[in-house]
């Protein structure tokens, strides 16, 4: 018995000690392995092992896929079997664009660099000297996605006019050593390789760098590198998405801690571990070669954009549907109407009960002298209503505001005085039953064989509907112009959203970062001093935003106010900052700093701005093209002028006569609604907009606006 208790005790004293590790998570590391499976292993294990040593409570170990099977580094990070992934920038923008992936640290290699580019290099006794002479030349590189060893500096070439390259002359051979040695062999004409790799080989008496020479050289302050290209964002540590924020926390603050150059970062040949950097730069670069997640980048098909635009393609086709019906309606009664007509032609010859419009005489003193059956029909009033009566006070005794309509006012009473025909395009005559109905008349004198004015006669036509279409469609003219300021407060927002999120993710992290720092006995003053300038520039970003962000809404919708026509210029220009460094648009500005400020609503001169810089760098879609957006004011006499200029193809010489009319765009996924907003909101203000000229080389559009002082 005493024996069976003892061995109770032992058994749970094991478990006891040994209960941590049982409940430890296991955090899994992928690491893309350009070198292969076992180099990439045995490299990065040392830091592996030092994680492992530094946060006790969880067990990381490592997963390396090659290049070749990126598809297999996707897959596992979709099925959250790696926490975090140790990769190449690229492959980090496809992370985050599929599965909200997100950078944690960036890496410096053995030169304390946090940026790389590539070298573009031939053979020291090739004839080729610049980048323009490679066209017709065949090329290496490492893979298709491979950043430095292909995409910095195929992107470098194409920059220099090479636009194209022939797929056969094009080999991607893996292994970078590879390249160099195909290039000394004669094999290739032109290699594409990642900063660092010539000096490696030559530092290991691979190669001799006098054999090759580098072409299109730059050189970048603290850079030690034989250079080519402009400079990109190091390797980068990625969080998945499923992977909770303490655990990232607790890996960067460990990373940072780590010794620069320690025994860690020398087996894998890198200097240490940098807070994360802008990988901006790349995400643009593959919108601009179309590369993975972003080959199908500006191109939008129908559906999509219905998706897109839920809302308004529902409410264009509710308005399309419901003047389908409207005009079903409108055909159905114009039959009826005929119909009714031909029935009265042919039971009766008078002229009077032969026509639809409503018909009556007047004599001088306002009595009513004849009626036709269709004012009957019009008014509900008959003959014995009518005929021997003031017909003013019957059918004309009130104006469609409600004000009294005073008889020696009336069109039909002023023929008697000057002989002279009227008429009258919009009025109301009452009916029996009290309702108004809207009217044009003619009211003409009535002579006898003397030329002496006798009377006149009044011919009216119903005019009740037509007015009500209009105001259904000034209505769904006001709707459609409420639909597009939505649409623009809801790119205002996205804007303010995406540029808010990176700086607060940097911001949190490197705050935790810090501290964790300043409660160990092992941090260095540089760092956190760049982790602190850091948080200020993200902090300022933030601000900056937050204040353009109040700038746009400051002032009621509704009412007008004194502002700066250069502001509100300048405002709109923030939000539209990331779409013209996207499309690399040269932004030009020449704005009057003497410009007085004037009456506007604020938010729909921003919409009028925003709109018609958007067409112009919609119209600037072609690559080769010089692409510039100027943006001018100036003060010409008593008006403000405003011109909106691009370097596109010019607009449609077909749709010049209605160009702001709705509906009349013909972009691939235009409405059409936007440059006739924009014209009723600048007539609203009591100016004009115009389109000032095209051509093949370009567009300009001008607006004015009075220069007003009242609020």
């Amino acid at each position: 018995m005493l024996l069976t208790q003892i061995t109770r005790l032992l058994l749970f004293a094991l478990l006891f000690n040994y209960a941590p590790l049982a409940f430890a998570k296991e955090i899994q590391i992928g690491v893309l392995a350009f070198s292969g499976k076992d180099y990439a292993l045995n490299s990065w294990q040392p830091t592996i092992d030092y994680l492992n040593e530094q946060i006790a409570e969880h067990e990381f170990s490592l997963v390396a896929v090659e290049p070749n099977n990126i598809e297999q580094l996707d897959q596992l990070v979709q099925q959250q079997q790696l926490d975090f992934v140790i990769t190449q920038p690229v492959t980090f923008i496809e992370l985050q664009v599929k599965y909200s992936a997100s950078s944690v640290l960036t890496l410096a290699d053995e030169s304390q660099a946090d940026k790389f580019g590539s070298v573009i290099f031939v053979r020291s006794d090739s004839s080729i000297e610049q980048l323009p002479h490679l066209k017709g030349r065949s090329i290496a590189g490492a893979n298709p996605k491979g950043l430095g060893g292909w995409l910095i500096g195929y992107n470098e070439i194409i920059n220099q006019g090479v636009d194209a390259f022939d797929e056969s002359m094009v080999s991607f051979l893996g292994v970078q050593e590879n390249i160099v040695n195909a290039v000394l062999a004669g094999d290739v004409d032109v290699g594409i390789v990642r900063t660092g790799v010539l000096e490696r080989l030559a530092n290991s008496r691979a190669i001799n760098l006098s054999d090759l020479k580098v072409l299109n050289a730059k050189q970048v302050a603290d850079f030690p590198y034989l250079l080519s290209t402009d400079l990109y964002p190091e390797w980068v540590l990625v969080k998945s998405s499923h992977t909770p924020k303490t655990i990232a926390k607790k890996i960067a603050s460990a990373l940072l801690s780590m010794a620069p150059n320690s025994h860690a970062a020398k087996a894998r040949g890198y200097w240490e571990w940098v807070t994360p950097v802008d990988y901006q730069p790349i995400r643009e670069l593959m919108q601009k070669l179309r590369i993975g997640v972003y080959q199908d980048y500006g191109k939008v098909s129908l559906l999509q954009y219905v998706k897109d635009n839920l809302v308004l393609s529902s409410l264009l086709l509710t308005v399309l549907l419901i003047l389908m019906v409207t005009g079903l309606l409108v055909l159905k009664l114009n039959k009826r109407l005929k119909a009714v007509n031909y029935f009265v032609e042919q039971q009766n010859n008078m002229i009077l009960d032969s026509v639809s419009e409503g018909i009556y005489g007047v004599d001088l003193n306002g009595n009513c002298t004849f009626i036709n059956r269709a004012l009957t029909k019009l008014t509900g009033w008959n003959k014995s209503d009518m005929l021997g009566k003031f017909q003013h006070e019957i059918l004309h005794h009130t104006h469609a505001d409600g004000s009294p309509h005073l008889s020696e006012d009336c069109p039909v009473y002023q023929t008697f005085v000057d002989g002279e025909p009227k008429y009258i395009k919009g009025d109301v005559f009452w009916k029996k039953n009290g309702e108004r109905i809207f009217v044009e008349y003619n009211a003409t004198p009535i002579k006898d064989k003397f030329d002496k004015i006798v009377g006149s006669v009044v011919v009216f036509r119903d005019i009740t509907q037509q007015i009500q279409l209009q105001e259904a469609q000034q209505q769904h003219e006001r709707d459609v112009e409420h639909v597009a300021r939505l649409n623009t407060m809801g790119e205002i927002v996205t804007g303010i959203a995406h540029e808010l999120n990176q700086p607060l993710t940097v911001i949190s992290t490197l705050a935790f970062s810090g501290a964790k720092l300043l409660e160990s006995d092992k941090y260095q003053t540089k760092k956190l001093l760049e982790i602190f300038e850091t948080l200020l520039k993200q902090s300022e970003h933030a601000a900056n935003v937050i204040k353009h962000m109040r700038k746009m809404s400051d002032k009621d919708r509704s009412d007008f106010s004194l502002a700066s026509l250069n502001d509100r210029i300048q405002a709109v220009l923030v939000l539209l900052d990331a779409t013209i460094k996207d499309k690399q648009i040269t932004l030009v500005t020449n704005l009057d700093p003497l410009l007085p400020k004037t009456s506007i609503q604020t938010v729909q001169i921003d919409q009028v701005l925003l709109n018609l810089c958007k067409n112009a760098i919609d119209a600037m879609h072609t690559r080769s093209q010089v692409k510039t957006l100027t943006i001018s004011t100036k003060l010409v006499e008593s008006y403000i002028e405003v011109l909106v200029e691009d370097t596109g193809s010019g607009v449609d010489q077909s749709i010049i006569d209605r160009l702001f009319d709705p509906f009349s765009s013909k972009k691939k996924n235009g409405m059409g609604i936007g440059l006739s907003i924009s014209r009723s909101i600048i007539e609203r203000h009591y100016g004009s907009l115009t389109l000032d000229k095209t051509s093949e080389s370009g567009t300009r559009f001008k607006f004015v606006l009075p220069i007003e002082t009242k609020s």
